[in-house]
C-alpha cells in the first residue's frame, strides 16, 4: 500500500527506531486491556472474555512485530487500521474529540505509519525463506499481505460482536450469544490457517464467516448490553454502536478473501478443463 509523503518513511530509514515506537503502542494496549481484564473479574465479569480476548490479540502483534515474523508488521499495521477506524466512527457518532479517543486513533495510526515502507519490509515479509516454503512471487505476497491486514482488521470488531454480553430478547438476564461465538472462533482458526498453511480452505472459510456475520447480524434476537466504560471513556461509542463491530468484521472477512478468488477460480477452470 503506497501513501504518497507518508510511505516516504520507508527510505528514510530508521527502521528500528520506528518498530520501538510501533512495539511502545502495542504494549500499550496490550498492558491496558490487561489490567481492564482484571479489574472486569470482579466488576463487570460479563465482559471479562472481550478483554482477555483483545489482549490476546494485541499480545499476537506485539509478538509477531518484536520477533520479526514475516507476518508481523501486516498483523500489527491491520490493528492499526482497525482502531483508526473507530475513532473516525466515534467522532461521526458523536461529533466530539475527546482526549481519550485523540490518543486511541494516533497510537493506532503510528503503528501503521511507522511499519510502512520497503526498508520495514526488508525486516519482517521481504526474508526470502517463507516465500520459498510457500513458493510465492511478488504478486503472490501482495495477496497475502492484503488478506492478513484485513483479516487482523477484523479481529477486534469480531470480539466485540463474537463476546460482548448480550441482553436476552424480553429478558433482564445478560448471556452470550452462541452463534456469533462459534463464527468469531472460525474466523480466528481460518487466519490462523492462513498465516501457517496458505490453504485453500483458509480463503474460503474466511469469505463465508464474513457472510455468515452479516446474515446473523439481521436475525439476531438479542442485545449487547451497556457498553463497557472503556469504550464509552476510549471511543466515546455507545451501545447502540455496537453491532458496527459486526458490520465492520463481516465485511474485512470477505474483503480479505478477495484477493485469492481469482486464482481460485482460475485454478478450478484449468482442473475442470
Amino acid at each position: 500500500m503506497k501513501l504518497p509523503g507518508v510511505d516516504a518513511l520507508g527510505s528514510v530509514g530508521l527502521v528500528g527506531e520506528r518498530k520501538a515506537v510501533a512495539l511502545l503502542c502495542l504494549g500499550f494496549y496490550t498492558t491496558l486491556f490487561f489490567m481492564i481484564g482484571l479489574s472486569a473479574r470482579t466488576e463487570l465479569p460479563e465482559w471479562l472474555p472481550v478483554f482477555v480476548g483483545m489482549t490476546a490479540v494485541y499480545v499476537t502483534a506485539f509478538m509477531g512485530v518484536a520477533a520479526e515474523w514475516f507476518w508481523g508488521r501486516w498483523f500489527a499495521t491491520g490493528l492499526g487500521y482497525w482502531g483508526c477506524t473507530m475513532a473516525i466512527m466515534a467522532f461521526v457518532t458523536t461529533r466530539s474529540l475527546p482526549a481519550p479517543m485523540v490518543i486511541f486513533g494516533v497510537m493506532h495510526a503510528l503503528i501503521s505509519v511507522c511499519l510502512m515502507g520497503e526498508k520495514m519490509a526488508g525486516v519482517f515479509d521481504a526474508k526470502p525463506e517463507w516465500r520459498a516454503r510457500w513458493k510465492l512471487d511478488d504478486q503472490g505476497v501482495l495477496r497475502v499481505r492484503r488478506s492478513v491486514t484485513r483479516a487482523a482488521s477484523s479481529l477486534p470488531a469480531l470480539i466485540m460482536f463474537a463476546l460482548a454480553p448480550r441482553e436476552n430478547a424480553g429478558s433482564f438476564a445478560v448471556g452470550w450469544d452462541f452463534t456469533a461465538m462459534l463464527l468469531g472462533a472460525l474466523a480466528i482458526a481460518a487466519l490462523i490457517g492462513l498465516l501457517t498453511s496458505l490453504r485453500t480452505w483458509t480463503v474460503l472459510t474466511l469469505a463465508a464467516v464474513g457472510v455468515a456475520v452479516l446474515a446473523h447480524l439481521g436475525t439476531s434476537t438479542t442485545a449487547i448490553s451497556d457498553a463497557h466504560p472503556f469504550f464509552q471513556a476510549v471511543d466515546g461509542v455507545p451501545a447502540a454502536a455496537f453491532p458496527f463491530a459486526g458490520l465492520f468484521g463481516g465485511a474485512l472477512l470477505i474483503v480479505a478473501a478477495v484477493p485469492f478468488l481469482a486464482p481460485i477460480a482460475s485454478f478450478l477452470r484449468r482442473r475442470a478443463g
